[in-house]
């Protein structure tokens, strides 16, 4: 049976290349939502209390962007996990990793996929049938694990 929706838009939409192109935003619409999210429960941005607005400012600005590649490289990790590992993470970073693998007799994270699942280990995660992928609270607290090891 055919499904019939209706998406509200205050975009005219005079052909089926223009009702694609809303389509299109809409579907952006929900990354928009899931980096909220990330920015929001990943990185902690609800946590942020200065007492001065400008530094609340810089705060929040950082974690976006934090927020951005997590949701970067959990995308990433989904969409092509074949890609050389070194592409996306440092040597320092890939150390780690590696460091951690080895610990754990896990593969090593010599694809971008393997270095995702490692992060993602490291941060919690527990592969499961009903969640395949790491999501970005488990890769985000991955990142900051391996980031405390950079700077220890």
């Amino acid at each position: 049976p055919r499904l019939e929706w209706l998406l509200l838009t205050s975009e005219p939409v005079r052909s089926v290349a223009d009702a694609l192109r809303v389509l299109r935003w809409y579907q952006l619409r929900w990354r928009i939502e899931d980096w909220h999210k990330v920015l929001k429960s990943g990185c902690g941005a609800r946590k942020v209390l200065h007492r001065r607005r400008r530094r609340m400012e810089r705060a929040i600005t950082i974690k976006a962007v934090i927020a951005w590649r997590l949701m970067l490289l959990a995308m990433l990790g989904r969409e092509t996990p074949d890609i050389p590992a070194e592409a996306v993470f440092s040597d320092a970073e890939l150390g780690v990793l590696r460091d951690f693998c080895w610990d754990r007799r896990l593969p090593a994270p010599h694809t971008f996929g393997a270095a995702m699942h490692a992060l993602a280990v490291l941060g919690g995660w527990r592969r499961h049938k009903q969640h395949p992928h790491p999501g970005a609270e488990q890769v985000w607290e991955g990142y900051s694990r391996m980031a405390s090891t950079l700077q220890t």
